[in-house]
């Protein structure tokens, strides 16, 4: 009798949510300052986290004692409307789909939401002769701009949008949360527990991570750009140029170190109870947190090395193009790890202190006609030999999909001759 096996059966890898996960999630996305606050503050409560602040690092650029660095009087202060015409110029869209994304950022409320889309969609159909579906379009373009659930049409697709870009390792966590915001948001304002838990088939510890990690979601996402007041920059990197050789500093690791209470532990002699027990395990937690943000600061920083190489060196002109999701497979984490890194962290650099994700998009990454045309005088000069389709050729591979035809046009309007004249 011969035996035959299926091989339909597939090994499931994932991470299910849990309380050490959801505080994993917010201490990567939390700035230097919310940061360093949220260890000092739980330093305090458990007396086996030891926190050490050092003296902050002198500036790359500073000379000598009476130097006063910059920084000092570095603040951000950025609007709803700067931050998204920002990102929206970081994508390479037609100049219809451009002006049709920045009208319906126009017609965003207070609290970042399209609630008469309906209506605003009927104008644009009618202002440039597009059909429903090409609006819907340019408003899945606007959805996916930071902060997370800007765009939405209420509050249930707001937290849905919030979910589906966090990208959960579990697609039944993911899957439950969405049906919990779409349906059960009622439920869960009258604490109608034993309705959901039927309803989503879990038990009482899974509907619990549940609720915590839905308390962490943001239902008014432009509610921060409300608050006029301004906020003091802290780098967490600061990259260096020196004859070439670019170098890496990991600032927050140099300003805070933290580690277990050695002598905390010699106090105790090995006699702890159930709740000294729970303080330490506790302890080692945030330390681990510590070390994984620090370790992924430090990767990132590698990573944006090696792609911007050229904007460090040359400066502001020469950022390429870089995606969030990239750099997510390359360092073989998940893309919503990348983005709660990127948002709120700043690189001290030879040309300023920058938004970590201004050097690397979330989504669409594009470049003006201007930069591409900087770019081939570029590689025309330091390249002399390329022909135009090595030139097309090399800046796909950077990641701006440019044909040759289109190289040897923008050549001609600078002034640039053919390869062979170049190399004669």
């Amino acid at each position: 009798m011969e035996l035959q096996f299926s091989n339909s059966l597939q090994l499931k890898q994932s991470l299910k949510l849990n309380q050490v996960m959801i505080q994993r999630f917010n201490i990567l996305q939390q700035s230097v300052q919310e940061f360093e606050a949220s260890l000092q503050e739980e330093a305090k409560k458990n007396p086996f986290i030891y926190v050490r602040s050092q003296q902050s690092s002198v500036p790359f650029s500073a000379q000598g004692d009476d130097y006063v660095s910059p920084l000092e009087f570095a603040t951000y202060e950025e609007s709803l409307l700067s931050s998204l015409t920002t990102q929206l110029d970081a994508q390479m869209l037609s100049e219809q789909d451009y002006e049709i994304t920045l009208t319906l950022i126009d017609h965003l409320d207070d609290k970042g939401f399209l609630p008469n889309y309906k209506d605003v969609r009927k104008e644009i159909s009618a202002q440039f002769d597009v059909d429903d579906r090409h609006v819907f379009k340019c408003l899945k373009v606007l959805q996916s701009f930071e902060p997370d659930g800007i765009g939405s049409r209420n509050v249930n697709e707001c937290l849905w949008n919030q979910i589906d870009h966090y990208g959960l390792d579990d697609p039944d966590d993911e899957s439950n949360l969405k049906e919990l915001v779409k349906h059960h948001l009622d439920a869960i304002s009258n604490k109608d527990y034993d309705s959901i838990k039927s309803a989503l088939s879990i038990n009482d510890s899974e509907l619990s991570h549940y609720l915590e990690f839905i308390s962490h979601l943001n239902p008014m996402p432009a509610i921060q750009f409300t608050n006029k007041e301004q906020v003091k920059i802290e780098p967490s990197l600061r990259i260096t140029v020196n004859e070439g050789v670019i170098e890496l500093q990991n600032l927050e690791e140099e300003r805070m170190s933290v580690h277990l209470n050695n002598d905390m532990l010699k106090t105790l002699e090995g006699n702890i109870d159930s709740d000294t027990q729970k303080k330490l395990a506790d302890a080692k937690v945030w330390i681990e947190h510590y070390k994984k943000r620090q370790d992924l600061l430090k990767r990132c920083g590698e990573y944006i090395i090696k792609k911007q190489r050229l904007f460090f060196v040359e400066g502001q002109e020469y950022i390429l193009p870089c995606l969030q999701k990239e750099m997510a497979v390359d360092l073989d984490v998940s893309e919503s790890t990348i983005s709660r890194i990127a948002r709120t962290k700043y690189i001290e650099t030879p040309y300023g202190v920058i938004l970590f994700k201004n050097l690397c998009q979330r989504s669409i990454y594009g470049k003006t006609k201007q930069q591409v045309k900087l770019l081939i005088e570029y590689y025309c000069q330091r390249y002399p030999k390329l022909s135009d389709q090595k030139l097309s050729n090399l800046l796909k591979e950077i990641g701006l999909p440019i044909a040759r035809r289109t190289v040897t046009k923008y050549r001609h309007e600078i002034d640039q001759t053919s390869s062979y004249f170049r190399k004669h």
